[in-house]
């Protein structure tokens, strides 16, 4: 009985090793993307799609699940965005515009990626400066220590209590 339990386990595992991972072109992704601010396509296929400003797409998904592996779209990709990329897992991403700042932490935790257009950093919504998560960002290079700070700036933020620190 334990011989043949241990064949269906063996088999099992075999199945689940050898069952190719999903990956799309960056035209699919592209293609997945329109009309969504962040896009994740996960080795099993699934895509999920978000919508809404700042982190706060990402943000919502990384309460309920993470990026492991997932080839990433995210419209606008700053220091913020890129250490929560690396906190979910994230293999790759494509953006469209790319904050310098964001460059060393994907490269620090082996993020491919592309973009279409890089600047120097996010500007804020009124474009009189930095964007404040990106100021927020600046000195945070740990992606598990930075989670918890970036959620708690995005929240003060939103909610108008945001003081910049």
């Amino acid at each position: 009985m334990n011989k043949i339990i241990c064949m269906i386990a063996a088999l099992c595992c075999a199945v689940a090793c050898t069952t190719p991972q999903k990956t799309v072109s960056q035209e699919e992704l592209l293609a997945l993307a329109k009309g969504h601010d962040l896009v994740a396509v996960f080795p099993d296929g699934r895509v999920e799609t978000y919508n809404g400003r700042g982190l706060g797409p990402l943000l919502t998904h990384l309460e309920t699940g993470d990026l492991k592996d997932a080839q990433m779209y995210d419209k606008v990709t700053g220091r913020a965005s890129a250490l929560l990329l690396a906190y979910g897992g994230a293999k790759s991403l494509h953006t469209g515009m790319l904050s310098k700042e964001a460059i060393p932490i994907l490269t620090k935790y082996h993020i491919s990626y592309s973009a279409d257009k890089e600047v120097d950093y996010i500007l804020n919504r009124s474009k009189t400066g930095s964007c404040p998560m990106e100021t927020a960002a600046r000195p945070l290079e740990d992606a598990q220590q930075a989670f918890p700070i970036l959620k708690a700036s995005y929240q003060a933020l939103i909610s108008g209590s945001y003081t910049g620190q």
